[in-house]
């Protein structure tokens, strides 16, 4: 591959390259483990590349960079044109080649984004080239491949925004929402996570969950392994709080009171038998165990914490109320209580065969009795009225 220039596009349209992305195929991982050590200079395009072509493969859509999808569009049709002269004089293989599936695939993409408004996970620029912002619908989860290697799994409901390439001295992202990071390891190379109210985690390589809405009172985060420092800061850039967090501990920042509690997630599983109701209406609901072995070496809390990312809806003794803000953003469907003593009723269950909000509903009923309606796109919740 020539080594002039580092386009982004060129990486992109490499077979080898694209081999070496999805089906990591040893040889094309080991010419391009030397090339970069040949050709350091070209590590912020080779990343972004990477990136780019796995969220291309896993979404099915081409992200909405401004500064590259009309150069991908061209050169795609142009390689098209050559190949298709050279196979005029070239005998005829048994075999298609997978690139042009995937030419052929990102086309029909771009031409799509370019005549149609499609409501989708989207890459978008934000003013420049080198800004990229990720957004998730309520009612939808993704993952994303950051420059670095980064893996980021991101809940219904996020935004994401991200350079193309990180700069040398740090790695920097801007979250709103909840996502789950397993943090490429890079030494000396922090890695930070930007909330609003001037809040920031700082990593070097670990895995960790983030849960920062807009509407929820506290942002919650919950160290899996290795190490974070979660920090607050004034507008100066002043550390006005922060604590270190070691594995299996959450911290929760209340933005009301603007204060800081550690919270140990260390305790021991809860017994799998079923729990029969309580005084507190506590209500242990059934549903198929999802067979992780990491997972079953963390505890209830954890699991139910992190679970959405392995897309399982989860609470662990939580309140009515907390469940339905839960669904709400996993289903995209508004939730409404009209009782307030049921809204403190506390249920513990897990779903991941993909039910459905009135089939998780129906279940719920048969531990606490509650009748629900849909009005337009929104349902309504409450008691059962007596007869």
């Amino acid at each position: 591959m020539e080594t002039k220039n580092y386009a982004t596009v060129d990486f992109i349209l490499n077979e080898s390259f694209q081999r070496y992305v999805l089906n990591n195929n040893q040889e094309d991982a080991k010419y391009w483990a030397d090339w970069l050590i040949e050709n350091p200079d070209a590590a912020d395009a080779f990343q972004e590349a990477r990136s780019l072509v796995s969220f291309i493969a896993s979404r099915k859509v081409l992200p909405r960079h401004s500064s590259i999808r009309d150069e991908v569009f061209g050169k795609l049709i142009s390689q098209i044109e050559t190949e298709n002269k050279e196979e005029r004089v070239r005998p005829k293989s048994r075999f298609i080649s997978p690139i042009w599936y995937a030419a052929a695939s990102i086309i029909v993409i771009v031409a799509l984004l370019f005549f149609f408004n499609i409501p989708n996970l989207l890459y978008t620029g934000s003013g420049t080239s080198e800004n990229l912002q990720i957004i998730v619908p309520k009612g939808q989860r993704s993952q994303v491949l950051l420059p670095d290697g980064t893996k980021v799994w991101l809940n219904s409901g996020t935004v994401l925004k991200y350079p193309s390439s990180f700069l040398r001295q740090r790695r920097e992202v801007y979250l709103e929402g909840e996502a789950f990071f397993n943090v490429a390891h890079r030494y000396n190379l922090p890695f930070l996570v930007h909330i609003k109210d001037h809040l920031t985690i700082k990593v070097l390589g670990t895995q960790f969950n983030v849960k920062c809405y807009n509407e929820d009172r506290t942002v919650e985060t919950t160290l899996i392994k290795g190490a974070v420092l979660f920090s607050q800061r004034d507008n100066d850039n002043k550390v006005l709080k922060e604590v270190h967090l070691n594995p299996k501990e959450m911290v929760s920042y209340d933005k009301y009171k603007q204060n800081m509690t550690v919270i140990p997630l260390d305790v021991p599983a809860a017994s799998t038998s079923t729990s029969t109701a309580t005084s507190t209406s506590m209500a242990t609901l059934k549903a198929k165990a999802d067979e992780n072995t990491e997972a079953e070496e963390m505890n209830d809390q954890i699991t139910a914490l992190i679970s959405w990312k392995d897309d399982a809806l989860e609470f662990q003794d939580e309140t009515f109320e907390d469940i339905s803000i839960k669904m709400e953003r996993w289903f995209g469907i508004p939730i409404t209580i009209k009782d307030d003593n049921l809204k403190q009723v506390r249920f513990t269950g897990k779903f991941v065969n993909k039910e459905t909000i009135y089939q998780i509903l129906d279940i719920i009923n048969r531990s606490e009795p509650i009748q629900y309606t849909r009005n337009n796109q929104e349902i309504i919740i409450s008691r059962p009225k007596h007869k």
